[in-house]
């Protein structure tokens, strides 16, 4: 069953991992899964059937595995998939609050910036899409999310906030972190906020990390 699981999953790559603007595992989630409430971190799955997955097909087509650590209700989580790949301008988010994390709200924030994006935003998007496969592991509710971090050595690099981001080598091991800390932009007034990255920071950071995990 599992097995049979992990092909279903794989071939609905072709789908959905073209039209998230690079390949990410999962590529679906059950519906009936929290009543359909996730939108990228699969809540109900063994979180190391994926991570074997996700390994499976970088090493198929000879990418690193991209680690995104986080939840569900992290807004955080969602901004920086948006980024990858390669949203502007306008961000439309479902997501719950980490002391509700069963109540679902909706949010739209607004790119700030006073200049054209596009390119930075498609320059991000192609480096992720033709370099890695991102995995999105949930902590929160999903069994074994902790033993990603523990089988694969990151669980020591662990900060205090989620998305902890991360890449392994081909064996799976922890190479190096992503620091997306450093590549957050805040602006927090009342009903006018938005939280996004710098992506040439971002970009930078990634770069870094993808030849970490080549070593």
């Amino acid at each position: 069953m599992r097995v049979l699981l992990a092909i279903c999953i794989y071939l609905s790559a072709l789908i959905c991992g073209h039209a998230a603007g690079f390949t990410k595992v999962p590529e679906q989630i059950d519906p009936d899964c929290r009543h359909g409430s996730a939108r990228i971190y699969d809540e109900c799955t063994d979180q190391l059937l994926l991570f074997e997955i996700a390994m499976q097909r970088a090493a198929k087509e000879g990418k690193v595995v991209l680690v995104s650590y986080g939840a569900e209700w992290c807004i955080w989580c969602h901004v920086l998939n948006a980024y990858l790949g390669g949203e502007k301008t306008k961000f439309d988010y479902v997501y719950a609050d980490p002391g509700e994390p069963d109540e679902i709200y909706e949010a739209t924030l607004y790119e700030r910036e006073n200049r054209d994006v596009s390119a930075e935003a498609a320059e991000l998007n192609t480096f992720v899409r033709d370099h890695f496969i991102v995995l999105h592991i949930d902590y929160f509710f999903a069994p074994n999310g902790d033993r990603v971090l523990e089988n694969s050595g990151a669980l020591d690099h662990l900060g205090d906030g989620i998305p902890f981001v991360f890449v392994v080598n081909a064996s799976g091991k922890f190479r190096a972190v992503v620091d997306a800390d450093l590549a957050e932009t805040r602006r927090d007034e009342d009903f006018d906020w938005y939280r996004g990255y710098d992506r040439t920071r971002l970009l930078s950071s990634l770069k870094k990390a993808y030849q970490a995990a080549l070593q």
